[in-house]
């Protein structure tokens, strides 16, 4: 079993505790996003395990490939021509799985950050646009024969989100669910406020709000 620590959008303070994290031991770390940057290279640092995040509508804009459409519509731009080459934007020791599918301690690992669009700024979608998302990293994550943990910020659509505009969840991870069969998808933006909020099952995955942290084993 792979110790998946799983963390978003508020901070953990008793994880400030190194004693925490060692007891914690995961083999991974993912963030669904909304994070301060120093918080995520300070969990890197101390586990020295791969830390794997996607964005949240509160991050900054991370783009920093050509095959990202965000939200505009546009035809993709070459970035690698108007850009000089540099370090990806992003927290420190850490790898953005948003649009990708990375391998992490014998788990396929994928990601799609953002919420669904409700005013201007980055990292925010509308729900053919994230479909549009969705295909892109379904056709990544066949050529590595699927897909083992599936990163969100928002959850999906009627499973754990809200009736506001701001927080509603995504279709599209209906269909990626069904296509793809995750063993666990785990998402943010979903303030517990106290209030526990309970795992799901969306297809064979677990559905899991992580914030502000929560342990999940996954079989690799």
């Amino acid at each position: 079993m792979i110790r998946v620590l799983a963390v978003a959008d508020e901070v953990n303070e008793a994880l400030y505790v190194p004693d925490n994290l060692t007891r914690a031991a995961p083999d991974i770390v993912v963030s669904c996003g909304d994070l301060p940057f120093d918080y995520l290279e300070y969990l890197v640092t101390v586990l020295n395990v791969p830390l794997l995040y996607v964005p949240g509508n509160h991050d900054p804009d991370l783009i920093d490939r050509p095959d990202i459409d965000q939200g505009l519509g546009l035809a993709p731009i070459d970035l690698a021509a108007v850009r000089p080459h540099h370090d990806p934007p992003g927290p420190a020791g850490c790898t953005n799985v948003d649009g990708r599918v990375e391998r992490a301690r014998g788990l396929r690992v994928g990601g799609l950050g953002g919420s669904v669009r409700y005013r201007e700024g980055p990292n925010q979608y509308t729900q053919g646009q994230m479909r549009r998302r969705a295909r892109r990293l379904a056709r990544r994550a066949r050529h590595l024969g699927g897909l083992d943990v599936l990163v969100t910020h928002a959850p999906p659509l009627g499973l754990g989100d809200e009736d506001d505009p701001a927080h509603r969840g995504f279709d599209a991870f209906h269909w990626l669910a069904g296509r793809l069969r995750p063993k666990l998808l785990v998402h943010g933006h979903i303030h517990p406020y106290g209030h526990e909020r309970p795992d799901r099952r969306l297809e064979e995955a677990l559905v899991v709000n992580a914030v502000p942290s929560r342990i999940v084993e996954v079989t690799a």
